[in-house]
């Protein structure tokens, strides 16, 4: 089920910004040593990380990681509250979204 996630994170990633799934995967690899889209899955806080160091910008960051997730949520504002509640330190509700994509 991780496999079908990542590649759904990953198409989704080339659709909408297709030269940043190359360096998001790059800084990934270099500080955690899995692809961007793997990490956000398994780490979605290290994965703002890479986000925030890649656009150096948490607006930025925020708008990246939104229009990742948004097709894969119930609604917007269940993007934004895990969003807003990862900057906060809580990466739950990022989780439980990310986890009924994995369930498919």
């Amino acid at each position: 089920m991780e496999e079908r996630a990542v590649q759904l994170i990953r198409e989704r990633l080339r659709s909408i910004a297709l030269g940043a799934l190359a360096v998001l995967d790059s800084l990934s690899f270099a500080t955690y040593r899995v692809d961007f889209a793997t990490l956000l899955l398994r780490d979605p806080q290290a994965a703002y990380k890479v986000l925030l160091a890649y656009q150096r910008s948490p607006h930025k960051a925020r708008l990246l990681l939104r229009s990742i997730l948004l097709p894969f949520a119930q609604s917007a504002t269940e993007v934004l509250e895990a969003i807003d509640a990862l900057e906060k330190g809580d990466p739950e509700p990022l989780k439980q979204l990310i986890n009924r994509l994995k369930k498919g």
